[in-house]
């Protein structure tokens, strides 16, 4: 298995297994979390090699022209006729730290590609993104959370799980929460029947 794809696939099993994992931690508590995967095709209708320019034409018949990235690797595996298959993935994972006063609010991120090559025609991209934030204030008559990001700013957040919503009285201010966002995309182009 590629690299890449054995990230990807370990990235998306740890957002949905994050719960299980914070909560092996008795100071971090989860939350919530939600995982989307989509998965497209089109045919290919022309492939301008020079410009890096595909046009795919998806079930429906509607054509859409696309400019793909260098980085993605090389198209000398596409023609017209031939299909691509494309999946999308995200997920999230959210959990609180109970231990008050710990570091200020912070956020990273891991990325990463696998290009397309003559020999394999997938292309796979990951993005990782890790964001602890301080609770500034909470509000259990709205079910808000006042939260305070890496740059200072604030953003108040109506929470509107009923699950959530009953733990709120468990939140206390100055408390971390952290967020993964894991996006990962993956298009393998199938060559035409002949």
């Amino acid at each position: 298995m590629k690299p890449i794809q054995t990230f990807i696939k370990g990235a998306a099993t740890v957002s949905l297994l994050a719960f299980s994992v914070f909560s092996a931690n008795a100071a971090i508590q989860p939350v919530a979390g939600d995982f989307q995967a989509d998965h497209f095709s089109a045919k290919v209708v022309s492939v301008d090699q020079k410009n890096h320019v595909v046009v795919l034409e998806g079930e429906q018949g509607n054509k859409v022209s696309l400019t793909v990235p260098k980085e993605a690797g090389t198209l000398a595996n596409l023609k017209a006729g031939d299909t691509v298959d494309t999946t999308v993935t995200r997920s999230v994972a959210v959990a609180f730290d109970t231990n008050v006063d710990k570091a200020a609010p912070t956020a990273s991120s891991t990325e990463g590609t696998e290009k397309a090559t003559k020999e394999s025609p997938s292309h796979e991209a990951f993005r990782q993104v890790n964001v602890q934030l301080k609770i500034k204030h909470i509000d259990l008559q709205k079910n808000e959370v006042t939260f305070v990001g890496p740059k200072g700013q604030e953003k108040v957040v109506t929470v509107e799980d009923p699950k959530v919503q009953a733990r709120l009285k468990d939140f206390k201010v100055n408390q971390s929460v952290r967020v993964t966002y894991t996006d990962s995309i993956q298009v393998v182009a199938r060559p035409a029947a002949k």
